[in-house]
């Protein structure tokens, strides 16, 4: 390796301990992380090149270890380090959250965001609270295709006793954008409500994020008490047909 490469590579790292990550664009940050995968040559345009095919660091750190394998410059040790930080990335995100307590659905957005993150397929997540609205834990209940994942009833029940939550947030991605909630989301929903209620644990919203957006059922359909506005199921089934 070049010692001008030695040199650039010390002080990028300098940089980001300096400065804890602050202000780095997303190309500076992922050639920093490629070099502790490729240790001998310049990694700039390689990082630029793999933004510029995936898009965003989050397509990226989602896509298949193989896939990825296939672009010149990119070895095993290198599509199995940005795979990792795909896999890491959520637990890393929520673990770290447990204890947080959430008030509304505006604060429990951007954990829901953060667990779904640039999912290809749908996702349902059960985040399960305490008392006292602090978070018990995170659960990934279903992965299912673009535009539709099982929504396990008894599943969802059995994630809440096993962290004694007192109440629990769903939470599942739209890969579409489009945030509207289906019939069946609608349905699912008050399913589990019913299940849920008798052994005195609330839904105390679902969440579905897509894109930048996001909705919440609480807000429009009354969840709480597990009644859905009419209007607002009638118009959902018309989108459907």
């Amino acid at each position: 390796m070049h010692e001008e490469h030695k040199d650039h590579r010390k002080r990028l790292r300098k940089q980001f301990m300096d400065r804890n990550g602050e202000g780095f664009h997303d190309h500076q940050l992922l050639e920093l992380l490629l070099t502790y995968a490729i240790p001998r040559q310049d990694v700039n345009p390689l990082a630029h090149r793999l933004l510029d095919t995936y898009g965003s660091l989050s397509a990226l750190f989602q896509a298949n270890a193989y896939d990825l394998m296939r672009m010149e410059g990119v070895g095993e040790l290198t599509a199995v380090l940005l795979s990792l930080v795909g896999k890491l990335t959520p637990r890393a995100v929520y673990a770290p959250a447990r204890g947080m307590r959430i008030n509304n659905s505006a604060e429990a957005i951007p954990l829901c965001r953060a667990l779904v993150g640039q999912a290809k397929n749908e996702e349902l997540w059960i985040i399960s609270l305490n008392h006292a609205g602090r978070v018990l834990h995170a659960d990934r209940a279903s992965q299912g295709t673009p535009t539709e994942t099982p929504m396990y009833v008894r599943l969802i029940v059995e994630c809440a006793l096993r962290h004694g939550a007192s109440s629990i947030i769903l939470c599942h991605n739209h890969p579409t954008g489009n945030v509207s909630p289906s019939p069946q989301d609608i349905a699912s929903t008050q399913k589990v409500i019913q299940a849920l209620e008798p052994l005195g644990i609330a839904l105390r919203d679902h969440i579905i994020i897509g894109g930048t957006s996001a909705y919440s059922l609480w807000a429009a359909m009354h969840l709480p008490g597990g009644q859905i506005d009419a209007e607002l199921l009638a118009a959902a089934q018309r989108k459907e047909s």
